[in-house]
């Protein structure tokens, strides 16, 4: 029992330090938001939020110089991927590593 108390509060332990990518909403109960995310005001939301879209729609059409509207091609692929770098949880997949040794470890036994 001993073993198993120690074990846990390694965990509880590893946890804390691991994972932070996501805290829970102030507005709604059971939500997470995102912890990483920074913004320089609203315009940069939208602007965020304008690339992820254009990507999108130059991702569907498959010519990334056909659509007029769309004036920052290389800006607004760059957006995206930095957004989807900003949301990889590295610190999560170290922990979940440890769990996985974890549970290995006591499979083996």
């Amino acid at each position: 029992m001993k073993t198993k108390k120690k074990k846990l509060k390694t965990l509880l332990k590893s946890a804390k330090q691991h994972l932070d990518t996501l805290e829970p909403s102030d507005i709604q109960k059971q939500q997470f938001k995102a912890k990483y995310l920074q913004f320089e005001g609203y315009q940069d939301v939208f602007i965020t939020i304008e690339a992820l879209i254009n990507v999108s729609i130059l991702a569907t059409q498959g010519d990334v110089y056909a659509p007029p509207r769309i004036k920052n091609h290389g800006s607004d692929i760059r957006k995206t991927l930095e957004l989807a770098q900003k949301l990889l949880p590295f610190e999560e997949g170290a922990f979940l590593d440890e769990v996985n040794a974890q549970i290995n470890q006591e499979n083996k036994a």
